[in-house]
């Protein structure tokens, strides 16, 4: 089947592909599963594309799914110190595999990544998803940086052990962390993401003019969804998105803090493949 074009539902998706792919002096980790139009998965900081394990199996059964480790995140190898656009690196990675028109889903920093990229170039984003967004270019908010501020004149705001238990104790996660099934998982995967904090680990040039200007633009169909236990910036994010984004539509899920993706899985499944699925019509490559 034509890279692009919608497959028929599968019952057992074709087994993964995971690879690296060399980007703009990078070389992505990514993983490629299913048949279909194409669906970009980009993770939140000091996570990984793993955390993205309970959506490709039920996405990679109408598309084609990829996920990857972004820069300074995950098995992704990249020179340290070297500043980058993520938008570029987005465009060139899709480059890379022949997709030239995508749905994109972003969480959190992913979240900001996806909104340059679909602003930067619109013509190559089908949908667009959000998921308890960054908005870079955002006046900026003492509740955003609260839990980091809270180790400020304690000496230990340049320990990263300190700053991983500082964003694993804050309301972001709270909802997460409550949870004995879910708490072990999510430290985890921030543990082994502790490297991206190095100086020059991780160094993202922001589109200019930024986002927060220009979120008018964004004539895409586009989904946002939000826990209403997640730190008060994101729902106000949302709530900015949903007032100024031409085409969207929001979804708020009850009891549920910065990662819906996994503190309700089955719900965010529901809620992405009802706002996919209508919208992807067949297309040629």
């Amino acid at each position: 089947m034509a890279r692009g074009a919608i497959a028929p539902a599968m019952t057992t998706p074709p087994p993964p592909v995971q690879d690296f792919a060399a980007v703009n002096g990078a070389r992505l980790h990514y993983e490629l599963q299913g048949d279909g139009f194409p669906v970009v998965l980009l993770h939140g900081g000091l996570l990984d594309l793993r955390m993205w394990d309970g959506q490709v199996g039920p996405l990679s059964r109408h598309f084609t799914t990829l996920r990857y480790d972004l820069r300074g995140f995950g098995k992704t190898q990249a020179p340290v110190g070297q500043p980058y656009a993520p938008h570029e690196e987005l465009r060139a990675l899709l480059d890379h595999f022949s997709m030239d028109r995508v749905h994109v889903i972003g969480h959190s920093l992913g979240g900001r990544f996806a909104l340059d990229f679909a602003l930067a170039f619109p013509e190559r984003v089908s949908c667009l998803v959000l998921v308890a967004p960054g908005i870079n270019g955002a006046p900026p908010s003492p509740q955003e940086y609260a839990w980091y501020m809270s180790l400020m004149g304690s000496g230990r705001e340049k320990d990263p052990q300190a700053i991983i238990e500082a964003w694993l104790g804050s309301d972001y996660l709270a909802a997460a962390m409550a949870r004995p099934d879910l708490a072990p998982v999510v430290r985890q995967w921030t543990l082994d993401n502790m490297a991206s904090m190095k100086p020059g680990a991780n160094l993202p040039q922001p589109l200019e003019p930024a986002a927060h200007g220009r979120l008018e633009q964004l004539l895409m169909p586009t989904l946002v969804i939000v826990g209403d236990k997640d730190n008060p910036v994101m729902l106000k994010n949302a709530e900015e998105l949903a007032r100024r984004v031409p085409a969207l539509t929001r979804v708020t899920l009850p009891g549920v803090g910065h990662l819906p993706n996994l503190e309700r899985p089955e719900d965010f499944n529901r809620a992405v493949l009802d706002f996919l699925l209508p919208r992807s019509v067949s297309r040629s490559p």
